[in-house]
């Protein structure tokens, strides 16, 4: 369960860290308590963003132009739900080093999240160093509305709200949640606690019977690697989380993206459960992906 051939694009845009970078150095973390928070403003953030749909009242903004040549477009659904979990965040770690994709201003909260929604949904215990990360060690990669461009055209299944946490540059545990499915999924895990809320499907495939998935814009260097790799079926689909997840519920065996395209508020979630699961997702070359502070979110090779 890896995805080898994946990697992401520079925008050459400056990094939009969303709040303060103070923190405390002697203030510790129990990654437990902030992924149940994360979970807890995840499944909010999705009725969000599901009553703006409903509305049809999208208000969507171009923010430039992606490689592809298709308009990077945010909806009022993006920043409200970016808003509403930063805001939920820092009220209970005002000093959380936090990095959203939208460059909106993070107006004062009420509200408390849950830092317990994992109390007695874990089997076994998670492991010791996890229960208290300094501060300073923690960065937490927000994607508020994961396949923006799906939601506005309609394809609403391909929709996930993406919160990764990572220690030390590296993803940890994460949460995706899928609001327009099943009245709303929820997908996480932790390394060293395995990954919940899939329905995995179990296939018999082998290196040379393997199912691809991928972009469903046209990019020659995409199509020039599948036709090496041979993949027995290829998907072609929007929103990076998505994919992730047919590669997570064994709906495909690899996801293919070697161009220009992907962030880290993109990969942090998925990284962090597919770790959990016994995958890994790297840059085209195999080298790892970094998640730390000084990282740019616009990953070059």
């Amino acid at each position: 369960m890896s995805l080898p051939a994946c990697c992401a694009r520079s925008i050459h845009a400056e990094r939009r860290d969303t709040m303060s970078t103070t923190t405390s150095s002697s203030s510790t973390v129990n990654i437990v308590s902030l992924l149940s928070a994360c979970i807890d403003l995840a499944q909010q953030a999705g009725k969000l963003i599901h009553d703006i749909h409903a509305s049809g009242n999208l208000d969507v903004q171009v923010k430039g132009v992606m490689t592809s040549g298709y308009d990077d477009v945010m909806t009022q659904a993006d920043v409200q739900s970016q808003q509403f979990i930063i805001g939920g965040l820092q009220n209970v770690w005002p000093d959380l080093f936090i990095v959203g994709e939208e460059e909106v201003d993070i107006p004062k909260s009420s509200t408390i999240p849950r830092v317990d929604v994992l109390d007695g949904m874990m089997a076994g215990v998670p492991p010791q160093e996890m229960l208290a990360v300094p501060l300073g060690d923690i960065v937490v990669y927000i994607d508020p509305l994961d396949a923006t461009r799906e939601f506005t055209l309609g394809n609403v299944e391909r929709v996930l709200t993406l919160i990764g946490i990572s220690v030390r540059g590296v993803p940890v545990a994460g949460v995706m949640f899928q609001p327009f499915v099943g009245g709303g999924k929820t997908f996480w895990g932790m390394v060293g606690m395995g990954v919940h809320g899939l329905t995995v499907k179990d296939h018999a495939r082998t290196t040379d019977n393997f199912i691809a998935t991928t972009t469903n814009k046209h990019y020659d260097k995409i199509e020039e690697i599948l036709t090496k790799m041979k993949p027995a079926s290829i998907i072609r689909v929007g929103g990076a989380g998505y994919k992730a997840l047919q590669v997570l519920e064994g709906d495909a065996d690899v996801y293919v993206f070697p161009v220009d395209g992907t962030k880290l508020w993109d990969t942090c979630a998925a990284h962090a459960m597919l770790l959990a699961a016994g995958g890994d997702l790297t840059r085209p070359s195999g080298h790892t992906i970094d998640y730390s502070r000084g990282a740019s979110v616009y990953l070059k090779e």
